[in-house]
């Protein structure tokens, strides 16, 4: 049955909330100013989660709250983000969005019904109040010659405001007075269709943040627990090991934690995704986030809420989701000089149409204002993000968690599996080929009962799968007296008055045990289960190279490998051999090696991509690039799915952003686009980008 094991924190990170972003470039200018602290290893902002985690030295004397200034110097709300991840909604209204299109529809009508106070009124209320955060945003930056997606809104939208504020006698007695204030409902379109779509933008991130953080939300706040002798209320961060507490049926176990008192049976699907209860005893460990089904019990804390199961599991996802892939860093680096590029075309286009091309001073001035605001690459800096968000999320869902994004795309270009037998491929436990017996008059069930009965003094992997089968019989386990064991070699003792020996047998190379019961000697053959489904490799071998990498002995590997139809095995490897072994095989192409204990570890790092299991040791896991905690390594199949259809929505992505800005930069320098329209065309690719970032991977 797969069970939930404890998992621990591997890093010091700290995570902040931060408000005011309002595009991808955002992100990046943020992740500059943090990166330059000395005492900071890595930063990755998230412009859609609005987050930014940051891995720090474990120094006390770092000052968060000076790296906290750094931020809100530069024009962002920086601050901790609570540790109980408490419902972090996305500010999403669709009332100003609208109201400001609305406002910017009716101002040709109080023009034209000469109500000149009123139209400017509602126009730089537009602008200038409900469009504040460009303003504001591209002003701080402009101060440090930072330049981003706001910086082309805010001085598209200011430019129309003013002209439409000038004189005729400025712009030249042959220009309308009429045109001249139309430019007003210029800058307040594009103030408007931006905020339309952002607030498009903003729904389709709430609701994914929701979707993930829904569980997280029913955790317990505070817990009172019995400490000292006395009965406490304590946020639940500050509960500590040691510390006891109740639960009820139909709660949630906050923190890991062992049985002290009563017994249920809970439900790990959230962790596991096993769907059959379990049973706990007292003794029996439980781990945060699962939930008591019917019995109340007594639980005494393990691990803190910070480095309980379900926290841990947490941490890891919001540190997907918030890593960028080498794609998304490359298109931050462009979008940092694409804006002033497009600001030296926008002045290039307004000089050659007016001195040039002879045109009208608000023909040339609208012409390059629509340069501005077509040019604004927003649908760029969403290609990647939000696909990432949802990737993240699917894959805690699926069973299993990675470390960053480059790591998931990695994972699916790569044709060659290499494989840990035992405790990876086999489950550990070993099943009973056949017992030969040519000497004793015993029935097979009597000769397992009695070995059985001598085996269950013993902890050895072998011993117990013995037992566990006598279990499955119904055969009753008898006394055993006189027992002596010794470690790697054999146990004997009395069973029912009768002398048995259990001894390995070294001569054979099939694994096997020699029995012998009052001196009469037996064979006992044994196997390992194996612990993927039986068209695992089916799925995976029209497409991959899949090799099996073992310490085991020849012909057991040759049988296992035979069982399950793969052709290309190794056997009697070391650790190092192995290692050696990864290490070849890059030369000409890359790995993913797939292993569980503590001698893979090696291997596990040394490979492209390592893979482990939420059972396997602590070392293992964290040398691991991905993990799986639930659905076992059936689970590497969907990795594949989930890897392909992530990178091929964000070539997608990136694709229709591309098009878009190629496409209609030319078409704003020939003036073929008004303003107006260029705010709408701009708005409208970023919504395809989101939609099309939405749809089910």
């Amino acid at each position: 049955m797969n069970k939930a094991t404890q998992l621990s924190n591997q890093n010091k990170t700290l995570n902040l909330d931060i408000e005011g972003m309002t595009c991808a470039a955002c992100a990046a200018r943020i992740e500059r100013v943090i990166s330059k602290d000395q005492d900071v290893l890595d930063v990755s902002v998230s412009f859609p989660l609005k987050s930014a985690i940051v891995d720090i030295n474990d120094d006390d004397s770092f000052d968060v709250n000076n790296l906290i200034k750094k931020v809100n110097n530069i024009g962002y709300k920086a601050k901790e983000t609570d540790s109980l991840g408490s419902s972090k909604n996305v500010k999403f209204k669709f009332v100003m969005p609208f109201l400001s299109l609305f406002l910017t529809y009716i101002l040709r009508f109080t023009f034209e019904a000469g109500l000149d106070l009123l139209s400017y009124s509602i126009g730089s209320f537009v602008i200038l109040l409900l469009g504040r955060n460009f303003h504001i945003s591209a002003f701080k930056k402009i101060k440090y010659l930072d330049f981003n997606m706001d910086t082309l809104i805010s001085i598209g939208s200011l430019s129309a405001l003013a002209i439409s504020l000038l004189p005729s006698n400025v712009l030249g007695s042959d220009i309308s007075i009429a045109n001249n204030k139309m430019f007003l409902d210029t800058g307040a379109f594009i103030v408007s269709f931006i905020l339309i779509g952002k607030a498009i933008e903003d729904k389709v991130i709430e609701e994914s943040v929701n979707e993930s953080e829904s569980i997280k939300t029913r955790m317990p706040k505070t817990l009172i627990v019995e400490r000292d002798g006395q009965n406490l209320e304590v946020p639940i961060k500050e509960v500590t090991v040691g510390d006891l507490f109740l639960v009820s049926p139909g709660q949630i176990i906050p923190v890991d934690g062992a049985v002290l008192d009563g017994s249920t049976t809970v439900d790990e699907s959230l962790l596991t995704g096993e769907s059959i209860p379990l049973v706990k005893n007292p003794q029996d460990s439980v781990v945060g986030g699962s939930i008591n089904l019917d019995g109340a019990i007594k639980v005494s804390v393990q691990e803190s809420y910070q480095k309980s199961t379900y926290n841990v599991i947490e941490e890891l996802i919001r540190t997907a989701q918030a890593t960028k892939p080498e794609i998304q860093k490359s298109l931050d680096k462009v979008t940092q000089y694409f804006v002033p590029v497009v600001l030296l075309i926008s002045v290039l286009t307004f000089l050659f149409r007016f001195y040039v091309s002879d045109y009208a001073l608000l023909d040339a001035l609208k012409n390059s204002i629509a340069v501005l605001v077509i040019a604004c690459p927003c649908a760029l800096g969403l290609a990647t993000p939000i696909v990432l968000f949802k990737t993240a999320t699917l894959s805690k869902k699926d069973g299993y968690l990675f470390k960053n994004f480059d790591i998931l795309q990695r994972f699916g270009d790569i044709n060659t599996l290499i494989f840990d037998k035992t405790g990876t491929l086999s489950s550990g436990i070993f099943k009973i080929s056949k017992i030969e017996d040519n000497y004793t008059n015993l029935t097979e069930s009597e000769i397992l009962q009695l070995i059985a009965s001598l085996e269950n003094y013993s902890q050895h992997p072998i011993a117990r799968s013995i037992v566990y089968e006598a279990e499955l019989q119904d055969l009753e386990l008898l006394k055993a007296d006189n027992v002596k064991e010794v470690p790697g070699l054999g146990i004997q003792g009395k069973v029912n008055n009768r002398k048995i020996i259990i001894e390995k047998n070294i001569e054979s190379q099939e694994s096997s045990l020699i029995i012998k019961i009052d001196e009469q000697k037996l064979y006992l053959y044994i196997e390992e289960e194996v612990s993927v489904s039986s068209n695992f490799f089916e799925k995976l071998k029209g497409e991959k190279e899949i090799i099996i990498l073992s310490g085991d002995k020849e012909i057991n590997v040759e049988r296992f490998a035979k069982s399950i139809g793969v052709k290309k095995y190794h056997s009697n490897k070391s650790p190092e051999e192995k290692l050696e072994f990864i290490k070849n095989k890059q030369k000409n192409e890359k790995v993913i090696y797939v292993g569980d204990g503590v001698n893979d570890s090696p291997s596990i790092k040394q490979a492209d991509v390592g893979v482990t299991t939420s059972s396997s040791s602590q070392i293992a896991q964290v040398a691991g690039d991905i993990l799986i905690h639930k659905g076992g390594l059936d689970t590497i199949s969907e990795i594949f799915k989930l890897s392909k259809k992530s990178k091929s929505r964000i070539y997608q992505n990136l694709f229709l952003a591309f098009v878009y800005n190629t496409s209609m930069i030319p078409l704003a320098v020939s003036g073929a686009i008004t303003p107006n329209l260029a705010a709408l065309a701009m708005a409208l690719s970023s919504i395809s980008v989101v939609l099309n970032s939405s749809r089910k991977l």
